[in-house]
């Protein structure tokens, strides 16, 4: 199937243009896309699922995401209803102004880069605070004379590069070691995500006994319990936008025991598979 490419309106005589603001739900997401321009987005309430990129994550309330044009992604059911989240978009052109303000081209290109678009978790006052000014950015959008507009916006945006993608030497000894972050990483590709444990101790740089004690540490799960989620994680998605049978999705999310399968998404979900996607499929035919 073929991925939409969405861009954004660049026109060389409005100073403001090649901006955009949107408040988005589960509801009026598109499907899988991919885009010709940057974007940051911040999760501002609930939870869903982020297929990014030929893997899948949970998101939720907090969560804030600088996503590069080369990236594919989008966003599924995962208890979604009251999903809502902001997008400040902007063209190739002022991601370079940006980056010229900075002079960091080697911080820059740690965010562009890596495979998996960055993303940190805000607390309550960080997330208020991008949240007011990705409303001011629309603001300013909406009624500010358009050079402006433009200027301001990229200060912005500089503020959100600064204060909370780029990384100094001063952070604190207990940061989520690089090993395990990458790891983890590697796990959320589908190859990875069915092979499971095996896969996962292969590519670890250290023996199964560290990891363990390292992800019990940092994340409170074990190997096992991490790759369970994210397969689980993974089966909603093949539920609500596939057709397979219950069987197969199963054999596809890495799962060798369909009563397992059964017991660990009943256990988390509520209800058994078919049921799961039985209600999704009401939910959206409801008017």
């Amino acid at each position: 199937m073929e991925i939409p490419v969405f861009g954004i309106e660049d026109q060389s005589d409005r100073p403001d243009s090649g901006l955009s603001y949107s408040t988005n739900t589960i509801y009026n997401e598109p499907p899988k896309h991919t885009h010709t321009y940057y974007e940051f987005f911040v999760v501002t309430e609930g939870s869903a699922l982020h297929l990014i990129n030929d893997s899948v994550q949970t998101i939720q309330k907090g969560d804030f995401f600088f996503i590069r044009p080369s990236d594919v992604h989008c966003y599924n059911f995962y208890h979604s209803e009251n999903f809502h989240k902001l997008n400040l978009g902007f063209t190739q052109q002022i991601f370079r102004s940006v980056s010229l303000f900075f002079d960091r081209t080697e911080k820059m290109s740690l965010l562009t880069s890596p495979e998996f678009p960055p993303s940190v978790r805000l607390d309550d006052a960080q997330l208020d605070r991008v949240v007011s000014l990705m409303n001011e950015a629309d603001e300013y959008l909406h009624n500010a004379n358009p050079l402006h507009t433009r200027y301001h916006v990229q200060c912005i945006l500089a503020m959100f590069f600064e204060e909370y993608f780029f990384t100094y030497d001063t952070e604190l000894p207990q940061k989520v070691p690089s090993w395990l972050t990458g790891l983890l990483a590697e796990m959320q590709k589908l190859e990875n995500m069915q092979e499971g444990y095996r896969r996962m101790c292969r590519l670890a740089p250290c023996s199964p006994n560290h990891l363990c004690r390292t992800l019990k540490h940092f994340y409170g799960m074990t190997p096992t319990e991490y790759i369970n989620e994210q397969r689980l994680n993974y089966s909603v998605y093949l539920l609500t936008q596939t057709d397979l049978d219950i069987l197969d999705i199963c054999d596809a999310c890495g799962f060798s025991n369909l009563s397992h399968f059964y017991h660990l998404f009943r256990r988390k979900f509520g209800c058994p598979p078919l049921q799961f996607r039985k209600g999704r499929e009401k939910a959206c035919t409801d008017p």
